[in-house]
């Protein structure tokens, strides 16, 4: 697996869930007063940042051994061909 383009990946989305936590928190203003909800655009960018973090490794780790997956099957595909072909003619040559 590619560690710098799981990593890459990660940030990316961590940036585009915190953009989109601190423009949820603007968007809709909280009614409460109490201490607890003050600077809540912070809270929702890390939220949105951690939840991007997540998703987008998550996303990326998938893609990476999906490739991997790929790669094998078509080489056993390969490597059966190979066999079947090799075995084929052995006994055509034994007729």
């Amino acid at each position: 697996m590619n560690a710098k383009l799981i990593t890459f990946s990660g940030i990316v989305t961590a940036f585009l869930g915190a953009g989109i936590g601190f423009v949820v928190a603007h968007l809709l203003p909280c009614p409460y007063t109490s201490p607890m909800y003050k600077d809540l655009a912070q809270k929702y960018a890390i939220i949105g940042g951690v939840a991007g973090l997540l998703i987008g490794s998550s996303q990326e780790m998938i893609r990476e051994l999906k490739q991997e997956r790929d790669a094998e099957e078509d080489l056993f595909q390969d490597l059966n061909k190979a066999i079947r072909s090799n075995t084929t003619n052995k006994m055509t040559d034994d007729v």
